[in-house]
């Protein structure tokens, strides 16, 4: 996809972005609004890390050991342990478990730093603060007795050792007075009297050493009591909600685009059947109660019937280079105006002065007479199964270049018929007196009749509806045309919207868009009016008269659409000004958006 693909995929679903553009910011509001708030109490514990059974042996070891960081984050998650904040709840009388206690405190190292932060959110700001400092002071108190009870028990090692120095000195002082002075005594007793120095030494700064432990930590910052809540923050909530929104919006948008399997271009349709795009009819709106319109004899300055008219200038240029006489008129799936078009065709080519012969082959929903002043009494079933003659079947609807053959009644075998000898003598006779042939069949993927008649025709016009057929549907109807050996001559896209150009964004005919030609001087209800005012013209002078398409609610209408779609336009832009300024204010740690927070 080139850029132009994607900046059409962005218009034709701008819509889906701005609702999930609204939809999620208005959420991300209403949930900062209806959010209790939220506050923070924070406390600063200093770790020293030391080894306290290293006194045994008459000294304390470094602050920092090999391996700073890795004790650090052992003293990081000894203050989350289940123990302290079952103290913190009785000290507090919190009415909370353990877990969710902890759930609600943040304990993280600063930096590279020897201090943790220990992070506590609640509803109220005392609570949050006396939650901080009591997990703090817990921690505090439980690294304090911790080392205490590690000193003690070396001490008491120490002080069983002493014991037994004293019993090995009594016990060499009873040999000396028994055996009398020996050097080899006395050198004994002398190590054994240093020995018991010695311990005595370590017993009595081991009993100091317990009375001056503190612990690991030291609380140097208490939490103090904030009176800014740090949830919710509906800027902030606001212009992330717009940045998930857009991004929503623009992933629905392309999903759908993947997922969508219509065909969205005139580009692609003739791509898909290997024939020209030949003419693009707009799409009318009917009359309450009508079904059906002859667009070219009802509302002939209509641009639909315009669009008809561009139609046969094109059929005419393709007869030229492949002198054809029977066209088939059919389309890859049901109700994307086939029957339509071949009407509409079939009297444009007469009032140029073609002679024209209308086949209805559509047994099974026929709607020719709906069109023309005929009716479906004896048609061309009949003439197949030779209960009537050709002559009989044939109707003229009241221009004496036209003739219409109605399907007549539903036969038991229908593509047996169409497919047989007698369609193909009844093609080639009504050649002889028609300039045109048109053939008005069912769906070429509803059933077989479309091909079976196909063979005895000298090519295919297919209709396609905008924004509705399928590119599986074409394929498919284009393998099936291909087993018969039939051609298709070209394609008409049938349906296209007014002001939209389709919901393919790219159908166009003979360089502009009808509708947006006849605008401002057709409205579709009056043909006289319509021939007045371009009687009117010749004269020189320009008639302007009330039309809907010019009424004040029409108008207020566009106006108001104008203002809103501006107004989304300004949203969007803000929104996306916003993200990237929160987005860079938390890359640069500017806080102004905190700033901004506490002054709204």
């Amino acid at each position: 996809m080139e850029l132009r693909d994607y900046l059409n995929v962005i218009r034709a679903r701008k819509w889906t972005i701005v609702q999930a553009v609204v939809i999620v910011t208005l959420v991300a509001i209403v949930v900062s609004v209806v959010q209790p708030p939220v506050y923070e109490g924070e406390a600063k514990v200093l770790i020293s890390e030391k080894d306290t059974g290293a006194a045994l042996f008459g000294s304390v070891l470094p602050e920092l050991s090999s391996q700073p960081e890795r004790g650090l984050q052992t003293q990081v998650q000894l203050m989350q342990l289940r123990p302290l904040a079952e103290e913190t709840i009785r000290q507090l009388g919190l009415e909370m478990t353990p877990d969710r206690l902890l759930e609600r405190v943040r304990v993280t190292a600063v930096g590279q730093t020897n201090i943790v932060t220990i992070v506590a959110e609640d509803n109220s700001a005392e609570r949050a603060a006396a939650i901080a400092n009591a997990m703090a002071e817990q921690f505090v108190t439980w690294s304090r007795e911790t080392n205490r009870e590690s000193i003690q028990a070396a001490a008491n090692e120490v002080e069983i050792r002493l014991e037994e120095a004293k019993d090995q000195i009594l016990e060499l002082g009873r040999r000396i007075e028994a055996q009398g002075q020996s050097d080899e005594l006395s050198a004994e007793l002398q190590i054994a009297t240093g020995t018991y120095t010695t311990l005595a030494e370590k017993l009595e700064q081991l009993r100091i050493n317990e009375q001056l432990e503190e612990g690991s930590g030291r609380i140097v910052s208490a939490a103090v009591v904030q009176d800014r809540p740090v949830a919710p923050t509906p800027v902030r909530n606001a212009v992330l909600g717009l940045a998930v929104g857009l991004v929503l919006g623009l992933s629905m948008a392309f999903l759908n685009e993947y997922l969508d399997d219509t065909v969205k271009n005139a580009e692609e349709l003739e791509r898909l059947y290997s024939a020209p795009v030949v003419g693009t009819i707009p799409l009318e709106k009917l009359e309450k109660g009508e079904k059906r319109r002859l667009a070219i004899i009802d509302t002939p300055g209509s641009p639909a019937a315009e669009a008809y008219r561009v139609l046969r200038n094109s059929l005419d240029f393709l007869n030229f280079e492949q002198n054809m006489k029977t066209l088939l008129i059919s389309s890859a799936a049901p109700a994307e105006g086939k029957s339509t078009v071949a009407a509409n065709l079939a009297a444009t080519l007469a009032q140029a002065g073609k002679k024209v012969v209308l086949v209805s082959c559509d047994f099974r929903r026929p709607t020719t007479e709906h069109f023309f002043k005929v009716n479906n009494l004896i048609g061309l079933s009949d003439v197949l199964m030779g209960t009537h003659s050709m002559k009989a079947a044939l109707q003229r609807p009241g221009d004496e270049q036209l003739l219409i053959m109605t399907s007549g009644k539903m036969p038991p075998n229908p593509s047996e018929l169409l497919g047989s000898e007698k369609m193909k003598d009844l093609i080639e006779s009504l050649e002889e007196w028609a300039d045109w042939v048109l053939v008005d069949t069912p769906p070429l993927l509803a059933v077989a009749d479309p091909a079976a008649v196909a063979r005895w025709t000298d090519a295919v016009l297919v209709v396609s509806q905008a924004g509705r057929s399928t590119r599986e549907a074409a394929k498919k109807a284009v393998e099936m045309l291909n087993k018969v050996g039939a051609r298709v001559a070209g394609v008409v896209v049938w349906g296209i919207e007014e002001g939209k150009g389709g919901p393919g964004y790219g159908y166009y005919a003979g360089g502009y868009y009808y509708a947006g030609y006849y605008a401002a001087h057709y409205t579709g209800r009056d043909t006289a009016k319509a021939v007045k005012r371009a009687d009117t013209r010749a004269a020189g002078t320009e008639e302007v008269e009330w039309t809907p398409d010019r009424s004040p609610g029409r108008v207020l209408a566009r106006g108001v659409g104008r203002v809103v779609s501006a107004l989304l336009g300004f949203l969007l832009v803000v929104a996306l000004a916003l993200a990237a300024l929160y987005f860079l204010d938390q890359y640069f740690d500017w806080g102004l958006l905190e700033t901004l927070v506490y002054f709204l």
